[in-house]
């Protein structure tokens, strides 16, 4: 029989998580994996820079998608010789982040629909390391942040501005630049697959009353119902033996009420032998 694992790591037939879980959970695997697979075309992360010469829809834009920079490239280069900064051409993260991806959307279909007491603690472990890997992608995106702002070319005509890294989200000013950054569609999407893989997971949790009853022994239910019993069993009891001990004095009662009428004669039979004497 197919199962799945409670809390505490025993089985549960998989029956048992009902109708939402046995369709809820293959539609949220495939739905995370959707989402993830449509992030890798949309940026994760957009960076906007507006100034006196840099207004409205001519502010420059940048936007990190999982495999690619893209946005007003030339312009910030051409900026550079002003004022010293450097925004590299790709990252690191675009060596491994789509594959991550990918990598995350194919093994959290397979796990979510993995028919074994094993199936969820797979799905968990994938959703942890979507978090990782996503988690490291941060801190290296704060370290290059910091690198832009601090590791200027000195020699550059506004060389005297002092070092700066621009904000990871939120607004700050800049010299004459207004910078502010925001997460980009793409990581709305990552979020919700991981919310949806983390749903599936929660709907192959064990039955609360199964969960309750994890430790070796019956069901909260059945334990009442045995303690139920074990009630009626011990009252029962108690009147047996009541009856016993009710039999057994009236047993006793017999047996005296006999041994007096054997030993004392009646009336009618003490007179006969004192009439007969001489």
């Amino acid at each position: 029989m197919n199962k799945i694992t409670n809390l505490s790591g025993a089985t549960t037939p998989l029956s048992s998580v009902g109708v939402a879980g046995r369709i809820g959970i293959p539609a949220l695997v495939i739905l995370a994996a959707a989402l993830l697979l449509a992030s890798l075309k949309l940026p994760l992360w957009q960076m906007r820079l507006e100034a006196p010469q840099y207004r409205a829809e001519e502010a420059l834009k940048i936007a990190v998608h999982p495999g690619s920079l893209r946005g007003d490239l030339r312009e910030l280069s051409v900026l550079n010789q002003y004022i010293g900064v450097h925004v590299p051409p790709t990252l690191p993260q675009f060596k491994w982040l789509p594959a991550t991806l990918v990598a995350g959307a194919a093994l959290g279909v397979l796990a979510g629909l993995w028919r074994s007491p094993l199936g969820r603690w797979a799905l968990t472990l994938v959703s942890g390391g979507l978090v990782a890997a996503l988690i490291l992608a941060t801190v290296q995106a704060l370290s290059q942040m910091h690198d832009i702002g601090h590791k200027r070319d000195q020699k550059t005509i506004l060389a005297g501005i002092k070092d700066f890294t621009p904000p990871f989200l939120g607004t700050r000013k800049i010299a004459q630049f207004t910078v502010s950054s925001r997460f980009g569609v793409g990581a709305w999407l990552i979020g919700g697959a991981l919310a949806s893989q983390l749903g599936a997971v929660w709907l192959r949790r064990a039955p609360a009353a199964t969960r309750l009853s994890s430790a070796p022994g019956l069901s909260p239910v059945t334990s009442q119902m045995e303690d139920i019993g074990s009630v009626s069993t011990v009252s029962s009891s108690v009147k047996a033996a009541a009856t016993a001990t009710d039999s057994a004095r009236a047993s006793q009662t017999g047996l005296k009420s006999g041994a007096m009428e054997k030993s004392v004669p009646c009336c009618g039979q003490g007179q006969h032998a004192n009439s007969s004497l001489p």
